[in-house]
């Protein structure tokens, strides 16, 4: 019975009150850990790397140039193309002229099939084009619009719309010669010595557009600032 007073007597921290100093030192550390804790961290960002002048030099030597603007074709082509359209626009108009008048063409034989005769070729049936217009009327009209087209000053102008019309129109001008090639040979047969020198203006002409073109472009859009 006193054994029994004696443990109900125990003090009540004993029990269970208190707790024991081992506890209580885990606990003060754990709530200093989590204090200590910072509640939001900063992220340093890395600084931008400052890019050192051989390095902008190495890059510089290794990166591909620009390329520089495309000019209009040197001043010997811009005459040349002048002078050829001068040309042809000449002999397309005398062959007008003598394909109204029967005028004979100077230094043009008249002989038979097979041979050199102009007058048989400017008044035969294939010299119109559908029956209704001289083909001396078409090449003389072509070689009008050729004469400015191909002037220094039009090349110098480099605008893309009259690069384009001067390409357009020497590869119309081609496409017909090659026509009127054919119709000499296996329709009419005959050959006009003035008509095949209009066909080798034409074909030098279409021959130089179309090498310009690759080379030198087809220029800037007309009002575009060409570069000094």
């Amino acid at each position: 019975m006193a054994s029994s007073n004696a443990r109900s007597a125990r003090p009540a921290s004993a029990q269970g009150g208190q707790r024991p100093a081992g506890a209580a030192n885990r606990s003060a550390r754990t709530v200093g850990a989590v204090s200590a804790t910072p509640t939001s961290r900063k992220v340093a960002r890395p600084a931008a790397k400052e890019v050192e002048p051989e390095e902008l030099a190495e890059e510089d030597m290794y990166s591909e140039p620009e390329p520089e603007p495309r000019t209009a074709p040197p001043a010997w082509l811009q005459l040349v193309t002048f002078l050829l359209a001068i040309l042809g626009l000449g002999i397309s108009a005398y062959e007008t002229y003598a394909h109204f008048n029967g005028n004979h063409l100077a230094g043009c034989p008249t002989g038979g099939s097979g041979t050199f005769n102009c007058s048989a070729v400017i008044t035969s049936p294939e010299s119109m084009v559908f029956g209704v217009i001289p083909v001396a009327i078409l090449g003389l009209a072509f070689y009008v619009a050729a004469v400015p087209l191909f002037s220094p000053w039009a090349w110098r102008l480099q605008w893309r719309e009259l690069n384009l019309l001067r390409l357009v129109s020497a590869v119309t001008g081609m496409g017909f010669v090659v026509y009127l090639i054919y119709a000499e040979l296996y329709q009419i047969r005959d050959i006009c010595e003035y008509c095949t020198g209009v066909h080798i203006v034409t074909f030098l002409l279409f021959a130089i557009t179309v090498f310009s073109a690759a080379i030198w472009g087809l220029g800037t859009r007309r009002g575009a600032r060409l570069p000094s």
